[in-house]
């Protein structure tokens, strides 16, 4: 039987590293031929004659058409776009400097609108039809200290892409989000190995009713998803892979009254 994305080309972004390695390698699995976007050049793993590279900044204004522009180039076309680059610096906001806070938006946000404006372009002037999903966070709708930036430059992502949905209906364009919980990404990340403490990752599992750390390929399998067929009327949507994270409230602290 054809894979689910025979002839079709995906551009990645934050490909390199992580999540979007994940979803990177789900597309090259399932047929599609794969543009990663990211600051580094990708790992050896992913690299064959069905995939390309662009290393760049999204916050970058001339990235994006240089994206499309390598796409139709090396495979004739470009029908979906995952947003998937992301800076998240963590700070207290009474200590984060401006400087900082705008390098979040840039890439989180203007990166994302750069990437999409650009595709969106393209895919008009094909005819229609593809598919954007972003990758947001449970943080959008539940943040934490220290993660201002991170938290609301993604709930920007999701409102986004919603007003995405609609403007792009027309045009047979279907513009999704998928939320991640705690994904746990080594194995899959060459970048910032020692992020968390074990510590932190215990708290965090504890946390989730599934009991357990996500998989990058746990959200490359919903992006996949929300790409194919099968969510051909999916659009204007968020979904959470979480393990049941943003359900509700899993647990007090001890001695909390319940």
């Amino acid at each position: 039987m054809p894979a689910r994305f025979d002839g079709m080309t995906a551009a990645v972004t934050g490909g390199a590293n992580g999540i979007g390695r994940a979803v990177a390698a789900g597309f090259l699995a399932e047929g599609a031929n794969v543009v990663v976007v990211d600051l580094v050049e990708p790992p050896e793993t992913l690299r064959g004659p069905r995939f390309e590279s662009v290393v760049g900044d999204v916050a970058d204004e001339r990235l994006a058409e240089r994206v499309v522009g390598t796409a139709i180039g090396r495979f004739g076309d470009l029908d979906l776009l995952v947003n998937d680059a992301a800076a998240y610096p963590d700070a207290r906001l009474v200590d984060m400097e401006p400087a900082a806070w705008r390098r979040v938006f840039d890439v989180n946000v203007t990166g994302v609108y750069l990437m999409c404006r650009a595709f969106a372009r393209h895919r008009i002037a094909a005819g229609g039809g593809g598919s954007i999903v972003s990758i947001s966070s449970g943080s959008a709708r539940s943040p934490r200290p220290e993660g201002a930036a991170y938290a609301a430059s993604k709930a920007a992502v999701e409102t986004l892409s919603k007003t995405l949905a609609l403007e792009l209906g027309p045009h047979g364009v279907n513009v999704n989000v998928v939320a991640p919980g705690y994904i746990d990404v080594r194995g899959w990340s060459d970048a910032y190995p020692d992020r968390a403490t074990d510590d932190l990752r215990a708290a965090l599992v504890r946390s989730i009713p599934m009991g357990r750390a996500g998989d990058p390929r746990d959200i490359a399998a919903a992006v996949l998803f929300l790409c194919s067929d099968a969510a051909a009327h999916v659009s204007g949507a968020v979904l959470d892979v979480d393990g049941g994270s943003m359900a509700g409230r899993f647990s007090l602290p001890e001695g909390a009254g319940r």
